[in-house]
């Protein structure tokens, strides 16, 4: 079914064309990558679909009561209501539902005839059709999904920081459910789990998505069609993101070809007509010219390549085989933020320091840089060794001065050969005069790439190198990297690169790290296939011995330097796990509140002979029952991920009482 009709569509600022008129349909389902190097038009697009910039030329028509949401790059939230009040914006219509119910209510109990019944039955149906028994697990699932604790979502939204605010904007956006979606940019500021997350719900959602990223992975993951902007046109492919390149890369391969084969022939037969234009064959080379004439009427154009980064990372001298060596380290600021066991990095390591955000990873790589000391323990560099830094924040590219003097500060060149040099990294002409602050995050992280280069280090240390590089500047960084000679150790939320370039990584796991000697695609499956194998022990039959022996992705000598047991998980994830099951055990306690309030009332009722009441009751009771019995399930569940036998052994001590809620069983317990 088709949501959004693209006719002609166009836009140009003044003189400057983004992108020349094409049509498009967007349907159920589509799940469209939009893509293109920055300032080609992705944004200016997105706001044209929503209806926020008129476009140049052609229209947008939207079906008859299409939603649409959109999501902005740069979208936060503000006002004086608290997070989860805030979440409630896009629930108005069922609020108010729930209200004329409450009046209903109040009109049946005095006395209200069959209109008022029969009216209240119907919104009744239509409250819960709409889903307005879950509007608040909904709302607390999501919250938890983007990373909030249920310790925030009483604060105001005026005290978020502003990662904070973007994610509550996310959340927002997601909780509203429109038939077309459209997000730029949503993954800034997001961590691992909440990525995994995002990717799960576009890939759930009913409606169609536009999405403008500079995650590659989550388009690749998402994606089902791909839209390219580049020179002023919009190429419309009906696959994947990375499908989608190699079929750009055929075309053009295609389209290099045919214009060789025109150029050539074109040679052809202008020679001819220089040779034989007043001979013998001039009737031929009369002939020659009119073909001539036909074909540069239907003339291929030359094609045309975007400009690229011309990045090559050179090691200079080559360390010695132990590049890094620590004792037990505590790494933190006033107190530690996790503790390592003595880690050892050796040549041609590339290794991924991954955890989730404010665990301390680029605390870690500071300290590895010395410019922020160790709690406990030490760092020794080994023989040769020769670090090249990357920063996310760019020190010293925020100061006084120009993208010439950037360079010239660091190197011995004559201007000439720096500017030459700039051009390698898409900075000519005025453009290494422009000043440091006026820069933009792509601008200065090419600038930043540059310096890099200069060093020749044999040991890089990367902070986000990929931040504000465009797709086509990231997949330039990624085979510098792939062939540099020396050793690296990455912080990166750019999960591609982590695939293609890790060998090793260094996990933070709440308040330990953990050394995996395998890299990042196969730690992913490795915790897939655990969390597969855990989920189809939990629905077997029992086996012999003990469920503490489960399969471990992690090799036995990393979980004791570890210290996690035979079994190490992921802490950050369990963390979640009781944080959902407390919530859980809580709405689970006043729903049974719920139920006996309604047996008491049903019972008076029943003694007063108020027919009318007691079916009101009867379905609230059933209802919430219903409830009930879902959250149960769900709490079941989240207590089989943190321990498959916990169930068991409580009803083992306990005995089992249907009647009891999981908050007053673990109470009872907790008593005993």
């Amino acid at each position: 079914m088709t949501i959004v009709q693209i006719d002609s569509l166009a836009h140009s600022f003044g003189a400057q064309q983004l992108f020349a008129p094409f049509s498009a349909q967007i349907a159920h389902g589509d799940r469209i990558a939009l893509i293109g190097d920055n300032g080609t038009g992705k944004s200016t697009l997105l706001a044209v679909l929503a209806g926020e910039l008129r476009p140049s030329l052609g229209e947008v028509r939207a079906g008859s009561g299409i939603r649409v949401g959109y999501l902005h790059q740069t979208a936060r939230l503000h006002g004086a209501q608290t997070l989860i009040e805030a979440m409630d914006a896009p629930f108005a219509e069922i609020h108010a539902i729930e209200s004329t119910m409450r009046r209903l209510e109040h009109d049946l109990a005095a006395g209200g005839g069959p209109e008022a019944e029969a009216r209240y039955d119907h919104l009744l149906h239509e409250f819960r059709d709409r889903g307005g028994y879950e509007v608040d697990a909904r709302i607390r699932a999501v919250l938890a999904g983007v990373g909030f604790p249920q310790s925030a979502f009483s604060r105001p939204i005026e005290q978020l920081s502003g990662g904070e605010s973007a994610r509550a904007a996310l959340a927002r956006a997601l909780l509203e459910a429109p038939d077309l979606l459209m997000l730029d940019e949503p993954t800034n500021h997001l961590d691992f789990a909440a990525l995994d997350w995002l990717e799960d719900s576009l890939l759930g959602f009913d409606g169609a998505v536009v999405l403008v990223s500079h995650d590659r992975h989550l388009l690749e993951k998402v994606g089902n069609r791909t839209w390219e902007i580049a020179f002023g046109e919009v190429t419309q492919y009906r696959v994947g993101y990375e499908e989608s390149r190699i079929l750009r890369s055929e075309f053009r391969r295609q389209h290099e070809r045919s214009f060789r084969d025109q150029q050539d022939e074109i040679e052809k037969m202008k020679d001819f007509v220089r040779r034989h234009h007043a001979g013998q064959k001039h009737r031929q080379a009369k002939d020659r010219e009119r073909k001539l004439e036909r074909i540069e009427a239907e003339r291929i154009e030359r094609p045309r390549t975007a400009k690229r980064m011309a990045l090559s990372i050179p090691i200079g001298e080559p360390s010695g085989r132990t590049v890094l060596e620590t004792t037990e380290l505590q790494v933190g600021y006033d107190k530690p933020l996790f503790t390592a066991p003595p880690l050892r990095l050796e040549r041609h390591d590339r290794v991924a320091i991954v955890g989730p955000n404010g665990c301390g990873k680029t605390t870690l790589l500071k300290s590895i840089m010395g410019s922020v000391p160790l709690l406990v323990g030490r760092i020794r560099h080994g023989h040769n060794v020769h670090p090249a830094v990357f920063s996310q924040t760019q020190e010293g590219l925020h100061t006084a001065g120009n993208v010439l003097d950037a360079v010239l500060d660091w190197t011995s060149m004559t201007i000439g050969d720096a500017r030459a040099y700039l051009g390698k990294f898409l900075f000519s002409g005025d453009d290494v005069y422009k000043s440091l602050a006026s820069l933009s995050g792509g601008e200065r992280s090419r600038l930043a790439l540059a310096q890099l280069s200069l060093i020749e280090g044999n040991l890089l240390l990367l902070d986000e190198p990929t931040n504000h590089l465009d797709l086509a500047s990231q997949e330039l960084l990624q085979e510098a990297l792939a062939h540099y000679a020396g050793t690296v150790v990455l912080v990166s939320h750019d999960r591609t690169l982590l695939e293609a370039i890790a060998t090793r990584l260094w996990v933070v796991e709440g308040a330990h790290l953990v050394d995996y000697a395998y890299g990042y695609r196969t730690y992913c499956e490795r915790r897939r296939t655990s969390a597969a194998s855990e989920g189809a022990t939990r629905q077997g039959s029992p086996q012999s011995g003990s469920n503490l022996h489960r399969a471990d992705p992690s090799p036995p000598q990393q979980r004791n330097a570890a210290g996690s047991g035979p079994q190490k998980r992921d802490r950050y994830q369990l963390r979640r796990y009781e944080q959902q099951i407390r919530e859980l055990e809580t709405r689970i306690e006043g729903l049974e509140d719920d139920m006996k309030r309604l047996e008491q009332e049903i019972t008076a009722a029943t003694n007063a002979g108020d027919g009318r009441a007691i079916a009101d009751l009867g379905r609230a009771h059933a209802e919430t029952a219903d409830r009930l019995a879902g959250e149960y399930r769900i709490w079941e569940d989240l207590i089989g991920e943190i321990n498959p036998n916990q169930d068991q052994d409580r009803e083992h001590r306990l005995g089992p009482d249907p009647g009891r809620s999981p908050a007053r069983r673990i109470e009872h317990e907790n008593k005993g």
